[in-house]
């Protein structure tokens, strides 16, 4: 695990059409690391007004293929521009949320630009919880994959990646391949992955969330234990495991986390 790197003093949470609550993440964050961190005020990153110029720069950054690294010059219609205009608003159907990946470093830094000079504040934590997915290049696989967080600033919490990044049981997809369709193989693994609008969404999101502030607090968001929030799940059944049905952090960690507020309450 990487030091210290300083003492960071807040947090804020924005919305991008994630439809998470995020007064209860904000309460999660301040039980959890309390009083090293305190919650400002939460936020809309891109008001009604700005949405449209939003859905435009997405639209330039939308991953076509995959399995082809780049961006590819194509025409632009006004249907997919309204598609991605309710992906923001947050109205956007599951369809849509599983059909647009968008270039996962190009969300960043649309973000980082909505938020100004303010996205790179060191005292500051900034989080970006959004329905948009964000994906990066996969030299090992050669194709994008769907990611549930990116660390950075500031760091982007996506639901839908949370959903599409991990991949499911085996089974679902040996299912697929014996004749079951999708439909069928979801319903023969109800439970063991997560779906857009899962209810157990929001627990998920404090796990990511935490994640993004030991990024910013230490360099290092993420464990290598599977019992800790912090895993880095790359299984659908792990992510249930480590946000849902035992949500905690590891012996280590927890122990950094006293550390955190101990120091906090000294100053």
């Amino acid at each position: 695990m990487c030091g210290m790197k300083g003492q960071t003093a807040a947090v804020r949470l924005w919305d991008m059409g994630s439809g998470l609550p995020l007064g209860e993440l904000g309460d999660f964050l301040e039980e959890a690391f309390s009083p090293a961190l305190d919650c400002l005020p939460r936020g809309m990153l891109v008001p009604g007004e700005r949405t449209g110029g939003m859905a435009r720069c997405l639209q330039a950054i939308r991953v076509i293929d995959p399995g082809r690294i780049g961006h590819r010059e194509r025409p632009r219609t006004a249907g997919e521009l309204e598609r991605i205009g309710a992906i923001l608003a947050g109205s956007a159907p599951p369809e849509d949320r599983r059909a647009f990946m968008f270039d996962g470093l190009g969300i960043v830094g649309l973000a980082a630009s909505s938020l100004g000079r303010g996205a790179l504040r060191r005292d500051t934590i900034n989080i970006v919880f959004t329905a948009a997915m964000p994906c990066s290049w996969d030299p090992v696989e050669c194709r994008y994959r769907a990611r549930s967080i990116l660390c950075g600033f500031p760091s982007i919490v996506s639901t839908s990646g949370a959903v599409e990044g991990p991949a499911r049981p085996r089974g679902y997809y040996v299912a697929k391949m014996m004749g079951l369709t999708d439909a069928e193989a979801r319903r023969k693994y109800l439970g063991r992955f997560l779906e857009h609008d899962d209810p157990r969404m929001p627990e998920v999101a404090n796990g990511l969330a935490a994640q993004a502030v030991f990024y910013h607090l230490t360099g290092d968001p993420f464990c290598e234990r599977e019992d800790c929030r912090l895993f880095n799940a790359r299984w659908q059944e792990q992510l249930v495991a480590s946000q849902v049905r035992s949500p905690r952090f590891c012996e280590s960690h927890g122990r950094l986390i006293k550390g955190l507020k101990r120091k906090k309450s000294r100053d």
